[in-house]
């Protein structure tokens, strides 16, 4: 009587599932290999438009405030350091304090009564000037940095010195004007505005000044900037590091 087997399929030898097994791992590595250089290539790029965007973020903070020099500034010199890797300047880069004297002001006076609202809104920085004019008369004066301004009502600002001239109340207008000073931290490679950080990994920042012949004013500013990048780059030469520059010359249009 005849053999009748009811399942015939013959199953995979060793060898051939060792084949399939060195196949699959072979593929494995590189699709590992091809998504490593993937992410490399995005992590590189990704640094390099931080690297940009971080040099030109700077050089507008920088720019632009320069470009306020002088502004509303008035009896005094605008830029009081030119240096080359600092400058400090005087200019109402914000216009944040605005008002109107509401108390008369003699000569020889050192608080200054305005109203602003709400008073939490309103600050005055230690190196803060106040500008003072009445159409008539105008003047600019440091603050006293130890008072504690807009205590009280009507809002008190103090001031280092007393006034050149008096003005009325109602007509005369008084606004804050910032003392800036910008400068390169290179222990830590940053740039600083007034001591606080505002750029990090910047490896350089220059200062070159161009001057009216005629009156010997600081008419132009050029600024150069660089960076690096945050990480090194591996097989990149040099220290690894990947960087940028980027250039600016500025008008200083109020001195």
């Amino acid at each position: 009587m005849p053999y009748l087997s009811k399942n015939n399929e013959s199953g995979f030898s060793i060898i051939e599932l060792m084949v399939s097994l060195a196949i699959t791992l072979i593929l494995m590595v590189v699709a590992i290999k091809m998504f490593t250089i993937q992410r490399v290539a995005y992590n590189s790029q990704e640094q390099i438009t931080d690297l940009q965007q971080n040099i030109r973020s700077s050089m507008d903070v920088v720019s632009r405030e320069i470009r306020m020099a002088g502004y509303m500034v008035v009896g005094t010199t605008t830029i009081r350091t030119a240096g080359t890797s600092t400058i400090t300047f005087l200019g109402d880069i914000d216009s944040d304090i605005v008002a109107d004297l509401v108390i008369n002001a003699g000569a020889g006076t050192t608080t200054l009564f305005v109203s602003v609202t709400p008073d939490n809104d309103y600050e005055i920085e230690s190196t803060d000037c106040i500008y003072i004019s009445d159409g008539l008369h105008s003047e600019l004066i440091p603050v006293n940095s130890s008072a504690p301004h807009f205590i009280g009502e009507p809002d008190p600002i103090y001031l280092k010195t007393g006034l050149l001239y008096s003005y009325p109340a109602g007509s005369t207008t008084v606004r804050s004007v910032e003392r800036v000073t910008f400068s390169l931290d290179t222990t830590n490679k940053r740039i600083d505005r007034n001591t606080q950080p505002l750029a990090e990994n910047i490896e350089v920042m220059r200062f070159t000044y161009g001057t009216n012949i005629q009156t010997g004013a600081t008419n132009t500013v050029n600024i150069a900037i660089a960076g690096r990048t945050m990480n090194k780059f591996l097989n990149y030469p040099g220290d690894g590091y990947r960087r940028g520059t980027l250039t600016s010359t500025i008008q200083v249009r109020n001195e």
